[in-house]
């Protein structure tokens, strides 16, 4: 995928390494290199493509327990005071922003962070008790289930 940007790297089956008692030094540290590169880069292009949207994107999980659903957001980097977390209708939306002012004591650097997701929520859900917290740069959002909205098992028949 990234072989062009090496072209000084040209694969060739047949080639024999130099015995690396004759190498030079910098023969040596550019091989190593060069392999730190093909790891470092053979570990990025399984991430996706960078044209495809979310390919960044945070890990979340929904677990469905036996009284409640349990999102669960890594996105790191923020504050619980940076989170607006709104329902409207059955559509739960999660948002963060983080900004932080190079003359607050940061090492001068200017460092910006945002997060935007929107969840349709399941039937059954009491709204007024969905509770949210953030801790070590998880957030969870805990969604009760309605007392009616138990599941019940369907049996599968062959045909």
């Amino acid at each position: 995928m990234f072989g062009s940007l090496t072209p000084w790297k040209k694969r060739n089956p047949e080639r024999t390494d130099v015995s690396r008692a004759h190498a030079h030094p910098l023969t040596d540290l550019r091989q190593q290199f060069d392999q730190l590169w093909e790891r470092m880069v053979s570990d990025f292009g399984s991430l996706g493509r960078l044209d495809e949207p979310g390919w960044l994107s945070p890990r979340i999980d929904l677990a469905d327990e036996e009284d409640r659903y349990v999102l669960r957001a890594e996105v790191p980097g923020f504050e619980p005071e940076d989170f607006d977390v709104k329902l409207s209708g059955n559509v739960l939306t999660i948002r963060a922003e983080h900004r932080e002012d190079p003359r607050q004591g940061n090492g001068g650097f200017h460092r910006y962070g945002s997060f935007q997701e929107s969840f349709t929520l399941p039937r059954g859900v009491q709204e007024e008790q969905i509770d949210a917290q953030y801790h070590s740069g998880v957030l969870e959002v805990r969604l009760p289930k309605a007392a009616d909205a138990s599941a019940r098992r369907i049996e599968v028949k062959s045909s």
